[in-house]
């Protein structure tokens, strides 16, 4: 409670810092998305179990949204050099206070300080060791995983808040540095952001061309992104039975089950049985029935091996299941999303958030979603502030690519002006 406490309170003072950037668009924005999010609350209370989870929920989506908005003020107010070398800096200093952690024995040291921001300890050693061959590094976060999350940001950050700057050299930083997080890191989220690096570094390149078959280029690209994202569990699935191997393996295992195939099954429920609205923001009773089916699978392949009376050996996915927190099981916030708002919910919920970010004065508003729907893969519970925080950083990042667009014809229109006033300036005196 208290990280979101804390970053909450500092967006408040960032945008209280920077109110006058906040236009009468951004306020039209806001009230429009409030007025939907509020609209498709108050048509699922005749269908809800526990209305009051459903105004929690509801809640807490809105103070998600202002803390990242917050954070979006406060990261594209700065220079994209300074912010390029701060986010470089981030990432330096999570890899190394990854691998004092895990190989200098920072540990005890980082699992006291983590037991007095999160009241909890980090248990899963077993499973990191069965999974990746090794303890991964927490560096004072709730769980590995978002170590990961937040290192590919930080390299996204470097990366894209200063493209201009892209080169040789820093393919090589790029490459020393990605490899050292997988070797230290081990999380497969990694992979993610070097994937939105890379196609935000093409996207970019695309964009400051002055040919017009080079917009329709980057149109297509983010459109095949998108399509190749959202399907691709159900291709790595039928590749799994058809080929085996090492994709059966990844498929097959129950980390890749949470996080990709059961919520795209919950998702295919939610289809069947309420496709226009979903289940709702904290619809967690309504779709219990459907999660049975859609985790059924992956929870027995947890609980076999369980001891019984071993409380502490029990999973956190069958804990979450059986105390009724189905939500907590969407380790995947891209589905959630579609699940709680439903198709026609949530296209509209979307147009609103791409009406609010080209407010911001966002202009590619397509790549910035697709780094959502990517980053939205890795993490969950789409009501809390670091399910919206990839959006709305990767926002910050490409913020001022608008102030660089086409500078080879600017170069060339500038040439031909001060050819033109030279001319004149021989005319007059002869």
């Amino acid at each position: 409670m208290f990280p979101y406490a804390a970053a909450f309170a500092t967006s408040l003072a960032l945008i209280c810092l920077e109110w006058r950037r906040i236009s009468k668009g951004v306020v039209i924005a806001a009230c429009l998305l409030l007025v939907a999010t509020v609209a498709l609350f108050a048509l699922s209370i005749p269908y809800a179990i526990e209305p009051s989870r459903r105004l929690l929920s509801l809640v807490q989506l809105y103070a998600a949204l202002i803390t990242n908005y917050g954070l979006f003020l406060g990261l594209s107010s700065l220079k994209s050099r300074t912010a390029s070398r701060l986010f470089l800096s981030v990432a330096v200093i999570v890899l190394v206070l990854a691998t004092l952690e895990v190989h200098f024995g920072l540990r005890p040291f980082v699992d006291e300080i983590r037991s007095v921001i999160h009241q909890e300890n980090y248990d899963d050693t077993a499973r990191d060791l069965e999974l990746y061959g090794a303890v991964r590094p927490t560096v004072f976060a709730s769980e590995p995983s978002l170590v990961g999350i937040f290192w590919g940001l930080a390299l996204c950050g470097w990366l894209l808040a200063d493209a201009d700057r892209w080169g040789v050299g820093r393919l090589i930083v790029t490459s020393l540095l990605t490899a050292s997080a997988i070797f230290v890191i081990r999380s497969p989220t990694i992979f993610y952001a070097v994937a939105i690096c890379v196609i935000g570094l093409i996207v970019h390149r695309l964009r400051r061309s002055p040919n017009p078959g080079a917009r329709l280029a980057k149109s297509a690209l983010l459109f095949a992104c998108f399509i190749l994202v959202i399907t691709s569990t159900s291709l790595l699935m039928q590749a799994a039975d058809e080929f085996g191997g090492v994709i059966g393996d990844i498929v097959k295992g129950d980390s890749f089950y949470s996080r990709q195939i059961g919520p795209y099954r919950l998702a295919s429920s939610m289809a069947d049985t309420s496709p226009f609205f979903g289940f709702g923001l904290g619809g967690d009773a309504e779709m219990t029935p459907y999660a049975m089916d859609a985790f059924g699978p992956a929870i027995e392949n947890m609980l076999a091996g369980v001891n019984a009376l071993d409380v502490d050996s029990v999973p956190g996915m069958a804990i979450n299941f059986r105390e009724g927190k189905t939500s907590h099981l969407l380790t995947n916030s891209f589905w959630q999303f579609w699940i709680s708002f439903g198709i026609l919910g949530g296209a509209i919920v979307a147009a609103v958030v791409a009406f609010a970010l080209a407010k911001l004065g966002v202009r590619e508003i397509g790549f910035v979603l697709l780094g959502a729907t990517l980053m939205g893969q890795t993490m969950g519970a789409v009501v809390i502030a670091p399910a919206w925080t990839p959006m709305f950083v990767i926002a910050a990042f490409t913020f001022r690519w608008t102030k660089a667009r086409y500078p080879l014809a600017s170069r060339s229109t500038r040439s031909a002006s001060q050819g033109l006033q030279l001319g004149e300036r021989l005319q007059t005196s002869r």
